[in-house]
């Protein structure tokens, strides 16, 4: 059998830990105190997670078949889907709003009625077209191969549904999908999904070209020079953006160039986060073992702790960053807790929280065993 991944069972694992210190950022009721947080997550979180999740999810379709895929999948991010948003959101709503209140916010505490789970949702939706990302893909990269070497096909591909979708989730479909009756229901979600496959895309390809991933799991020093060179252009730019020098036309095609940008910047910062995990991380570290068995039910009890965690030390008279950065820490190992206490013992806990009955039975094939394969 392959050697297990580590590393990349890690870094699923340390993306959806970081969640719960974006989410910890509510300290501020809205304020911006910590925006920060937010964007030095949103720089590559979800772009790390969606890039690994699509990595493991060719992984798995390849070891399983199609169908039995599917159907494990559906159970596996739909169940705690719904767990999220019909359980556990009327709590966090309530909790938040008082928490905001009580903090004398200017705004009123909203979210999209997916919360969270958003992520999930999304997947979900790429699970259900996968075989057609991947038949897609390599018909793409067969074609501009008879034109390019190869692997400049793979990243052309790449550049080109990069564009596609940055232009239609800023530009062509807010010029026009609000107006659809009923679409503010998922409008939010059809955006966010559009917004985000790129990365899932680039974990397929990961997953079907050896060459990229072998590119993309070494040379860390490489990649972190790359990595900072593009995180310092985006400073130069988002000082542009809030200058005020732009107007009109320039602005718009300015927005449009650093919508681009981030997403360059967001995949160099994930290759760089999967070349230096795979030289420091590719081991069975106890801690590493902790995080990626228990991440999914960390991720999807988070908000909840979260909100209750601020309202309460808020009103004990904790300060702002202390409240923060104690929420999130708290979060993460009452967590961590309630994955080895509840879902791991119990078969109704870990369908609910995690999507499986197969705790405490022989474990099924484990995506974080497999191996590229060469298209």
């Amino acid at each position: 059998m392959d050697r297990r991944l580590y590393h990349l069972d890690f870094l699923r694992a340390f993306a959806l830990f970081v969640g719960v210190f974006y989410r910890s950022a509510h300290a501020d009721a809205g304020s911006g105190d910590f925006d920060f947080v937010r964007e030095a997550s949103g720089a590559f979180r979800m772009a790390c997670f969606f890039l690994i999740s699509g990595y493991f999810s060719v992984a798995l379709i390849e070891r399983k078949g199609t169908l039995p895929f599917l159907k494990s999948r559906v159970v596996m991010l739909t169940v705690p889907a719904l767990v999220c948003v019909v359980l556990l959101a009327p709590f966090t709503a309530q909790w938040m709003t008082a928490y905001y209140s009580e903090a004398g916010a200017s705004k009123d505490f909203k979210m999209f009625w997916m919360y969270h789970a958003w992520f999930l949702f999304s997947l979900l939706a790429y699970t259900l077209i996968l075989g057609y990302i991947v038949q897609a893909s390599k018909w793409c990269i067969g074609w501009l191969s008879r034109f390019m070497p190869e692997k400049m096909a793979i990243f052309v591909f790449y550049a080109l549904v990069i564009v596609v979708c940055g232009l239609s989730y800023k530009v062509i479909l807010p010029s026009f999908m609000w107006e659809i009756p009923y679409i503010h229901l998922v409008g939010l979600f059809v955006l966010v999904s559009v917004q985000h496959f790129p990365f899932f895309l680039l974990g397929v390809l990961m997953f079907l070209w050896k060459d990229i991933y072998d590119l993309f799991n070494r040379g860390y020093l490489r990649w972190g020079a790359a990595m900072l060179a593009c995180i310092a252009g985006y400073i130069g730019l988002k000082f542009v953006a809030g200058s005020g020098l732009l107007s009109g036309g320039e602005a718009q095609v300015f927005e449009v160039f650093f919508t681009i940008y981030k997403y360059v910047m967001a995949t160099l910062i994930s290759v760089f986060l999967c070349a230096f995990s795979a030289r420091f991380l590719d081991k069975d570290f106890a801690v590493v073992r902790v995080m990626t068995q228990s991440a999914y039910t960390v991720y999807v009890v988070h908000f909840l702790f979260v909100a209750l965690l601020l309202m309460v030390l808020q009103r004990a008279g904790m300060s702002m960053d202390l409240r923060m950065l104690t929420a999130a820490v708290a979060t993460c190992f009452a967590g961590v807790a309630v994955h080895f206490i509840l879902v791991k013992r119990f078969k109704l806990t870990a369908l609910l929280f995690n999507g499986r009955l197969d705790y405490g039975s022989r474990q099924q094939a484990d995506p974080a065993q497999v191996k590229p394969v060469s298209a």
